[in-house]
């Protein structure tokens, strides 16, 4: 949700469900810092590849997202896939050489043994998927659930034809479930399966949706408005008398769904169904640039994002469903950052929260975000530094104005970098009079709490109404993990932490009243 293009990518997933995304297709393997957009141009929805391809697992780009990061989100398309159906396994009676396959292969991975696991490959397969991307894998695995303890049992399934084998991995905290192809001995078909289920804290009962549209200048917005009952019966705040408070949930950078989905992760669903259960209305919507065809001469970040939220908040304002004098902006990545922006140019929102938001320039944002993926597993590179220093110096390129508007630079036009380079959030922020509510997890990658938030608390610490909340073990989707925090992990399945949602919900309730 926040990466520069060709090192950002889609994210997929394993846990207790099932499904998967395509591998990324612009890895940072790709030497590529500019040029002319071939294909579909940045921000369109990226193709899904069919789970039998050889794009392995799936693997990256958020968003929600995400990822890529989506606050300071470079505009890394962070296309969140959806994931596919998994087949439904059935019980294996007798082990088997399939279900031996996958616990063999499963136990090297475990061991550390990467290079030996992907020994098990077929050539083929081999190629589109190295060593190196498959420890990537088990780490976001790990990160994501805790520590490997065993293999649970096996299933046999059918994907697309072909038998398959599905191993269930329980982990310290969590599960996670690796799918093989394996016909003729060797492996040539990998799969993280995963499926979204909603947060435990999300009552159901304690509010409901109902679909609207936002109309954006000849780009209408499916959204979905999330009310609470009125009689405040939720599993948290109480609503208060009279129409509750409502919020606009901003995503990402990236062509962004209204649920922010990343993989098998629906951020902005488990945070509109946590606010809508403990008293708060929240509408999402789809991000232009996920729904509509949008030029290359359309990318700023007004228009791509500023823009919709300010008509987002009209719209929320006119469903009769809150108190049009108590709405606040909730923005994530990208959206926390502009939040300021939007603020200050709505003028009626009463309040703002910053989710993961970047308090520095994106080219400093997305250096760091290169750098961080190539030092995990193994550290950069010779080759891995040629790469950086030639993103450096586009970059430099960039900031002293040397490309025209039009010019593609990983991925965006030069004209939303800039966009992003001319905003100062910071001083933006600190020009506001309405109450801010920054927050930041500590296994975040790609917004740093040492470096972006850090700032935030040093430029705004003295400013009246400004709360800052840090989440130690939260990552940018505020996931819980353990280190390495990954981009891979957004493969795997969990939710918005509820001590997030109960922090944000109860501050709304506060601000607002």
């Amino acid at each position: 949700m926040l990466l520069a293009a060709p090192f950002a990518g889609a994210l997929a997933g394993c846990n207790d469900g099932g499904g998967d995304a395509p591998d990324d297709a612009s890895d940072p393997g790709d030497d590529s810092t500019e040029g002319t957009p071939t294909g579909p141009p940045p921000g369109s929805p990226a193709p899904v590849a069919p789970p039998t391809a050889p794009s392995p697992t799936s693997a990256p780009p958020p968003t929600a997202t995400p990822p890529a990061p989506s606050s300071t989100d470079a505009p890394s398309p962070t296309p969140s896939p959806t994931p596919s159906p998994t087949p439904t396994p059935t019980p294996t009676p007798t082990p088997g050489p399939l279900a031996r396959t996958a616990r063999e292969f499963v136990g090297r991975l475990a061991a550390g043994e990467f290079a030996s696991a992907h020994d098990m490959f077929t050539d083929d397969y081999a190629s589109g998927l190295t060593a190196t991307k498959l420890e990537r894998y088990w780490l976001g695995l790990t990160a994501q659930h805790g520590a490997f303890d065993r293999v649970t049992g096996t299933e046999r399934a059918n994907r697309d034809g072909t038998e398959t084998v599905v191993a269930r991995v329980a982990c310290a905290q969590g599960t996670g479930q690796v799918e093989l192809a394996a016909p003729d001995g060797g492996v040539d078909g990998l799969w993280f399966p995963a499926t979204y289920s909603p947060p435990d804290y999300a009552d159901r009962s304690a509010f409901t949706e109902r679909e609207v549209t936002v109309d954006a200048g000849g780009c209408p917005l499916p959204a979905t408005l999330s009310v609470p009952d009125a009689t405040g019966s939720g599993s948290g705040t109480a609503t208060p008398a009279g129409s509750p408070p409502g919020a606009v949930l901003v995503h990402g950078s990236g062509p962004t769904d209204r649920d922010e989905t990343i993989g098998p992760n629906r951020p902005f669903r488990d945070l509109a169904w946590g606010l809508a259960s403990r008293g708060v209305t929240v509408l999402r919507y789809e991000k232009r640039t996920y729904h509509c065809d949008v030029s290359l001469a359309e990318w700023d970040i007004d228009r791509i994002v500023v823009d919709d939220a300010l008509r987002a908040l009209e719209r929320l304002r006119d469903t009769g469903e809150v108190d049009p004098g108590k709405t606040v902006v909730v923005g994530h990545s990208l959206g926390g950052t502009c939040t300021p922006r939007i603020l200050a140019r709505d003028g009626e929102a009463v309040a703002g929260a910053m989710l993961a938001a970047n308090a520095r320039p994106i080219t400093e944002v997305s250096m760091d975000q290169v750098r961080h993926y190539f030092e995990i597993p193994d550290g950069i590179s010779v080759l891995e530094r040629g790469r950086i220093d030639r993103l450096r110096a586009a970059f430099d390129r960039l900031e002293s104005g040397g490309y025209a508007p039009d010019r593609v630079i990983e991925g965006f036009p030069a004209s939303w970098w800039t966009s992003l380079l001319d905003y100062d959030q910071v001083a933006t922020a600190e020009s506001l009079s309405a109450p801010l509510f920054l927050a930041q997890g500590g296994r975040d990658f790609q917004v740093l709490a040492d470096a972006d938030f850090a700032r935030w608390e040093s430029e705004l610490g003295d400013r009246a109404d400004t709360r800052f909340e840090r989440y130690p073990a939260l990552s940018h989707l505020f996931h819980p993990g353990t280190e390495p925090s990954l981009r891979e992990e957004y493969t795997f399945h969990d939710t918005v932490a509820e001590s997030v949602v109960a922090d944000l919900a109860d501050w709304i309730h506060e601000t607002v009243t």
